[in-house]
């Protein structure tokens, strides 16, 4: 398993190197990377959800962002009434191996030098099983409408494992080749401050008839 993210941490040193300290202000890459993972957030009654689509990595296949389907998603959702987290989910290909499940690997970004590099978390990949694959999408899914306290207590341990984490890499399987997806967290934490601030508002008013 190890192996199958060389290639991919490599590439974020190189090319993507943030959490965001590592950039100049308004740089072009950082331009670009904004670009290619927009958070997005959508409120409703019950609370607000941050979302981002990225074209999934290249990993020795170049991707087609003309097919929906080639882009890894990510949702963190915030309940109104206790401003904590009850969603977090990740989305890949409808057609990935449904056996394998996803590999998230977590990392931080550290100076090195007059430069920087990626450390791997300790605890390595973490496995995780489908919770349902359908036509839009394969899904592992943590919380939802009305989770429990302890669907609740594993939401917070995933934001705050978020929040403590430079990047993390999503994998898949799709007819047994592993792709491979860099998540910049940066850019997550600056939306999950703004989730926050969205949440503690109040609920938008339902459409009167008429």
């Amino acid at each position: 398993m190890r192996s199958h993210w060389q290639a991919t941490i490599a590439f974020v040193v190189t090319a993507l190197c943030l959490p965001i300290a590592c950039m100049n202000a308004q740089s072009p890459a950082e331009d670009l990377l904004r670009k290619q993972q927009t958070w997005r957030i959508d409120c409703m009654a019950k609370g607000c959800i941050a979302a981002v689509d990225i074209l999934r990595g290249v990993s020795d296949d170049p991707p087609d962002p003309k097919d929906s389907n080639q882009y890894i998603s990510v949702a963190v959702g915030l309940n109104r009434a206790t401003q904590k987290p009850s969603l977090v989910m990740f989305e890949v290909d409808p057609h990935a191996d449904q056996e394998a499940g996803i590999d998230l690997l977590f990392a931080a970004t550290v100076p090195e030098g007059t430069g920087w590099k990626t450390v791997e978390d300790s605890v390595g990949p973490v496995h995780l099983s489908f919770t349902r694959c359908d036509a839009p999408s394969c899904k592992v899914v943590f919380g939802g409408s009305t989770p429990d306290e302890a669907t609740l207590k594993i939401c917070a341990d995933w934001v705050n494992r978020m929040q403590q984490s430079a990047h993390i890499f999503l994998g898949y399987k799709r007819k047994g080749h592993f792709y491979r997806t860099a998540i910049n967290l940066g850019l997550f934490k600056e939306a999950y401050q703004q989730l926050l601030v969205k949440t503690a508002e109040p609920a938008p008013s339902a459409p009167t008839s008429g």
